[in-house]
């Protein structure tokens, strides 16, 4: 079995199709629906409308998985492709990523994990929201339950005796 060390620049990395594909989709999903893996999104077709799309990262320790989506220049076509790369090597200060293999997607492989990781996105979203929120009003929620005490002692204070 090859090391990480025997892809060199010259080699292309080993490919797999949307059969093998599937496996690492599946398992993908399975984490990011458990929240035990945190995907991260880049809409590519804000910075080159030319074909690039969507492109998805899923960091692992010294590992990475990049999911991506592009149009095919000139017929339209959608390609999809998962990579495999070693993050290791750039922090062991080479310059320059490598790619471990590669895999093209089908269609609906690349829409159920994106959908899964909108899910994820959006629901992370919605808490560091909520939690902002949580923040700003703090200050609010603290004057009045000072407010209510205040209010609580005086009617106390005021109160007849009873008879």
């Amino acid at each position: 079995m090859p090391s990480d060390n025997a892809q060199t620049s010259l080699e292309p990395p080993p490919k797999g199709d949307p059969a093998k594909a599937q496996k690492y989709i599946d398992q993908l999903i399975t984490l990011i629906s458990e929240d035990k893996i945190e995907v991260f999104h880049t809409d590519l077709s804000k910075f080159d409308p030319s074909s690039l799309e969507d492109h998805f990262r899923v960091d692992l320790k010294d590992y990475l998985i990049e999911i991506s989506h592009s149009k095919q220049p000139n017929s339209g076509k959608d390609s999809y492709v998962i990579l495999f790369t070693n993050l290791r090597k750039i922090q062991e200060g080479s310059n320059e990523k490598v790619i471990l293999a590669y895999m093209y997607l089908a269609d609906e492989q690349f829409h159920k994990f994106k959908d899964a990781a909108n899910q994820q996105i959006e629901k992370r979203k919605k808490l560091e929201e909520e939690q902002k929120l949580e923040e700003a009003l703090a200050p609010i929620d603290s004057a009045l339950k000072e407010a209510s005490q205040t209010l609580n002692s005086e009617s106390s204070e005021n109160a007849l005796p009873e008879t």
